[in-house]
């Protein structure tokens, strides 16, 4: 604050007051560092104040806003802040004494997820001088979002803090004194409180990753684009579920930005390769024209929605808008998932049914998760993780790629009987094309038969008849003279006429039949 001479005496009375107000917090509620062993939670001796992000105001009137008590407390320990201040620059104000005689470091942190955080030290060095406020505490490079503060032995000093809080439903506005020695341990510990969550988290991680390798596989071996669809949004959910887990408990720029845009982002591309893949996965447009039709249609808005998304996120700092947006594009899914699970218990398909199912599960339990970020919901007091909304996400997901994998199993089943059916019928194709081929040859040698037994009845036949008859005509002529060959000519004539009806007989293709030979012996 400048030291305006002929303002000095006035100012100083106004900060005298504010002083002793904030000393007034000091003496009930100022917090001796030399008790605070490890970390203590100062969330009741905070006095809270906020301001719309577009009031900017000097460093130096910070001390006089109107801060009241008891609001931290209100959202401590689980309670998220309210919609409304996340769109605020948020105040804090907390009063510190170290009683011991030597210099004390500690670390601040006004809640988790804060970002754009300033502290400020109201004290007065030299007791014949004036209170004044300026910037303090340097941020920490193990967690950007600690600062630290240093007092002198047996000073006493009010600090203010101004801070954002990231645009995330998984805030918690608590905040922390932390050791400088321990401040390592400390967010180890914070994350350890996830550990059971971290450990599925991973699990259902890494069963993501083998179904993308399972589809990639199948993929190459059979060319199946469905697959790829698969594969994409298989690798989206385990990006979202490895981000959430991963980068949980940090301070980081990216993290930040992944809590508030990348991670629904993720969640949205999921979903689209997913309806793509439905469509690929079913043949709908064959077996399902409605279906195709209705999933090509969303397709469109999906993608609307999320270019509105993103242009809200990065054209407006107003969260609830934000959140609302999110909200719709929820509600969008839904009502996806509801036609998608009414049309399949119509068609009845078992194929149909399994995918159904998964999707009645993952809105299921993805509704119980929506209730515990929205409501609070707690199912148990003694095992935290029933009270986490990523298990019930989680689980969901769990239970969608079992069916899956049972409706893929049904599906393999049946083209494996499709085609031990399509290869017995092409079977049966050729076997009758082959006997139809050998009945042709059989036809055209019995048409053969046929025409030989007629022309050698029509032409031999005739011609030893003659020959036979002249013999007989010749004998009867020649009565008085005997011509012993004339007799020879005339049964060898009647002899060869003997065979050759015995050798049509057989030729002709009517008579291959048992009764015919019968008939003929």
């Amino acid at each position: 604050m400048r030291n305006n001479h002929y303002l000095k005496p006035f100012l100083l009375i106004i900060l005298l007051v504010s002083a002793f107000n904030g000393m007034s917090q000091s003496d009930s509620a100022a917090v001796n560092l030399v008790s605070i062993r490890l970390d203590s939670c100062i969330g009741k001796s905070c006095w809270f104040a906020s301001l719309p992000k577009g009031d900017h105001i000097p460093d130096s009137a910070i001390p006089y806003l109107p801060f009241k008590p008891g609001i931290v407390s209100h959202f401590y320990p689980n309670r998220p802040p309210s919609a409304e201040l996340m769109e605020k620059d948020n105040y804090l104000r907390f009063a510190l004494y170290n009683g011991s005689d030597s210099n004390e470091r500690i670390f601040f942190l006004p809640g988790f997820y804060c970002k754009n955080i300033s502290l400020f030290k109201f004290s007065a060095e030299d007791p014949h001088g004036q209170f004044e406020l300026k910037p303090e505490g340097m941020e920490s490079k193990k967690f950007p979002g600690s600062m630290l503060i240093e007092l002198k032995p047996r000073e006493r000093a009010v600090y203010y803090c101004r801070f954002n809080f990231v645009r995330t439903n998984i805030n918690i506005f608590t905040p922390y004194l932390v050791e400088t020695d321990y401040l390592s341990q400390w967010i180890t510990r914070k994350r350890d409180l996830d550990y059971s969550l971290d450990i599925l988290t991973y699990v259902a991680t890494g069963v993501m990753m083998m179904m993308v390798f399972y589809s990639f596989a199948v993929f190459v071996q059979n060319r199946n684009k469905e697959f790829i669809y698969y594969a994409i949004y298989t690798l989206c959910t385990a990006c979202l579920l490895f981000g959430k887990s991963y980068m949980n408990m940090s301070a980081s720029w990216f993290h930040y930005f992944y809590e508030e845009y990348l991670d629904f982002m993720i969640m949205i591309a999921s979903v689209f390769f997913y309806l793509i893949f439905v469509r690929q996965f079913l043949n709908t447009k064959e077996n399902h024209p409605w279906l195709d039709k209705f999933l090509r249609i969303t397709r469109w808005p999906l993608a609307a929605l999320a270019t509105i998304f993103t242009i809200l996120y990065f054209t407006t700092s107003k969260y609830v808008v934000l959140n609302n947006m999110e909200f719709v594009i929820k509600i969008f899914f839904l009502l996806i998932a509801i036609m998608f699970i009414v049309y399949s218990i119509k068609r009845n398909d078992p194929l149909l049914n399994y995918l159904a199912g998964g999707s009645f599960a993952l809105i299921f339990f993805s509704i119980i998760s929506q209730g515990i970020i929205m409501f609070g919901w707690n199912f148990s007091s003694s095992i935290k993780l029933l009270n986490r909304a990523l298990f019930y996400y989680e689980l969901g997901l769990v239970i969608e790629l079992i069916l899956f994998l049972s409706g893929l199993a049904y599906k393999n089943r049946r083209d494996i009987i499709e085609r031990v059916k399509e290869r017995e019928r092409l079977k049966l194709d050729n076997e009758r094309k082959e006997f139809e081929k050998q009945m042709a040859v059989v036809t055209a040698t019995q048409h053969e038969r046929d025409r030989i037994s007629a022309d050698m009845h029509d032409e031999l036949g005739s011609g030893v008849t003659a020959i036979r008859l002249m013999s007989e005509i010749l004998k009867t002529r020649m009565k008085e003279q005997s011509f012993p060959e004339l007799e020879k000519i005339s049964n060898s004539a009647n002899d060869l006429l003997g065979k050759m009806n015995t050798i049509i007989w057989t030729m002709k293709s009517s008579n291959d039949t048992v009764e015919s030979l019968v008939a003929y012996i």
